[in-house]
């Protein structure tokens, strides 16, 4: 009887703990890594097997070809899931439906170890269409991403043939990252009517996309003989140091953050859209915009605009903040260099130290009327402009410090196009270099980029790769220069400092 009172006494004293231990997370016994090659693998090895990289997996879980002990796995939190580089998967192995999702801490990565590969020297993991559609999902995308806290990582995106519109690659959860993907070789059919797609989307219309991080992309149609159907980014919560050349429209939707990115060689549209290059139209949340350190340049048609900030916004409130970006050879209409506010809109904008070679329209502001938004603008070097700010459509409020030249007087002072560095200082005494009104006092929140450090894009096309240019502080005293370029005694204009290739 003792005996069977100590047994009760101890299983109850148990169950508690027992209960606790079955409660546990699934992810805090899960972060495994485990290896994908298309070559080497086979779907049939275990889950502990494909955790060794000479016993991988042959398919990602999520691939229509994944089958066996890759199919009959669910992964978890924290999991990361290895692409061998230089391996190839093709048309029958895609499209990915990725439903899985992490946590913050215990992110889903599915990317890349650059030590592992095939042949002399690691290079990206190849998802290649060969020329089809591929397969895709409900929601029309190639690779659909539908967890939370999921990173897809350093992949060679190629051969999507279109024949109905469809998007490449789709976030339609939260707080995921598509990072360091080369984008390119996209071509549609004969019969094909030329519906729109966009390389990277993001679900906002359904509610999702919250939190997402698109970075370091290159989307580059450079190889498409059409060039008329595919944009760059459709949506997005923060997009930074993107390269997007050679499509129809660069970036279009709602955005919270656009940061560092490159935007050239836009064209016209087989469906009649605008070949816009930057149209944010709205704050993906909440009702501020921040449009900083771009380069958007060699517009390729009319009927677009360069930068549009706000452009179908409905908001009385909005606020939107467009800082040190560099736009030039654009001027293929009479659309202002930075459009201000949409025909419906109000809001107030701040527009500081921007480089703007506008073609003869408008350095910035909106011509419809009545005025509806607030323009608050200085530091901005406007060139080929008569007007810094059309009044028409706007209340422009000069801040002081802005520069406007003709592109003749650019010219001789030094600013040219041809420079390595677009319309940057050449010399201490050049027209831009100390008539700036100091900022630094706006330097918090969303402007804080304007006095710190930043980044500014250019394109490695050999290796495929964003290249940033290292930018130094503007000072915290004294007068600024006017535009993007803060001149360096040394002789040089700050950006550049120097190159740095950033390899993921």
């Amino acid at each position: 009887m003792k005996t069977d009172v100590f047994l009760a006494a101890w299983r109850f004293a148990f169950l508690p703990a027992l209960c606790g231990f079955f409660l546990i997370p699934a992810s805090a016994f899960a972060q495994h890594t485990y290896y994908i090659s298309k070559a080497t693998g086979s779907d049939s090895n275990t889950a502990t097997q494909a955790q060794s990289k000479s016993t991988p997996w042959a398919h990602l879980p999520g691939m229509p070809s994944c089958t066996s002990n890759c199919a009959s796995y669910r992964p978890q939190a924290g999991d990361r899931f290895i692409l061998k580089g230089g391996d190839t998967w093709v048309a029958s192995d895609l499209g990915v439906n990725w439903q899985w999702g992490g946590t913050s801490s215990a992110r889903i990565y599915i990317g890349v170890d650059q030590t592992w590969y095939a042949g002399s020297a690691w290079t990206q993991p190849r998802f290649d269409c060969q020329r089809s559609s591929c397969s895709s999902n409900q929601f029309g995308n190639i690779i659909w991403i539908a967890g939370d806290y999921v990173t897809f990582d350093n992949i060679e995106f190629t051969g999507y043939q279109q024949s109905s519109g469809m998007n490449l690659v789709g976030v339609y959860a939260n707080n995921d990252e598509v990072a360091n993907f080369y984008i390119h070789g996209w071509s549609r059919t004969s019969g094909s009517s030329g519906s729109n797609s966009y390389a990277i989307t993001n679900n906002w219309s359904g509610g999702g996309g919250r939190g997402s991080n698109f970075h370091n992309n290159v989307i580059d149609g450079a190889d498409d003989p059409n060039k008329d159907f595919m944009g760059g980014i459709l949506h997005g919560d923060i997009v930074r140091n993107n390269v997007i050349r050679y499509v129809y429209n660069g970036m279009n939707g709602v955005f919270n953050v656009i940061d560092g990115n490159l935007i050239e060689y836009n064209y016209v549209s087989t469906s009649g859209d605008h070949c816009n290059m930057m149209f944010p139209q709205d704050a993906f949340t909440g009702s501020v915009l921040v449009v900083s350190n771009n380069v958007v340049r060699h517009a390729g048609c009319a009927g677009g605009s360069t930068i549009f900030t706000m452009g179908n916004s409905n908001c009385t409130t909005c606020t939107a903040y467009v800082y040190n970006n560099v736009i030039y050879d654009t001027a293929i209409d009479f659309d202002p260099g930075i459009t201000i506010g949409s025909h419906v809109a109000t809001g107030t904008y701040y527009v500081y130290n921007n480089t703007v070679e506008s073609g003869g329209a408008p350095c910035m502001g909106n011509g419809e009327t009545p005025p509806r938004s607030t323009a608050n603008f200085a530091n901005n070097h406007c060139i080929n402009s008569s007007t810094l700010c059309n009044g028409t459509g706007t209340t422009c409020n000069n801040l002081g410090g802005n520069l406007a030249q003709t592109l003749a007087q650019a010219n001789s002072a030094g600013y040219t196009a041809s420079q390595l560095y677009a319309y940057s200082p050449t010399a201490s005494n050049s027209p831009t270099v100390g008539i700036g009104t100091n900022r630094t006092a706006s330097c918090s929140g969303n402007v804080a980029g304007l006095c710190s450090d930043a980044t500014y894009p250019s394109y490695d096309s050999v290796n495929h790769r964003v290249v940033m240019r290292t930018v130094n502080a503007r000072p915290a005293s004294g007068a600024w220069d006017a535009g993007a370029y803060e001149f360096q005694a040394s002789g040089r204009p700050n950006p550049p400092g120097s190159l740095t290739l950033t390899v993921y």
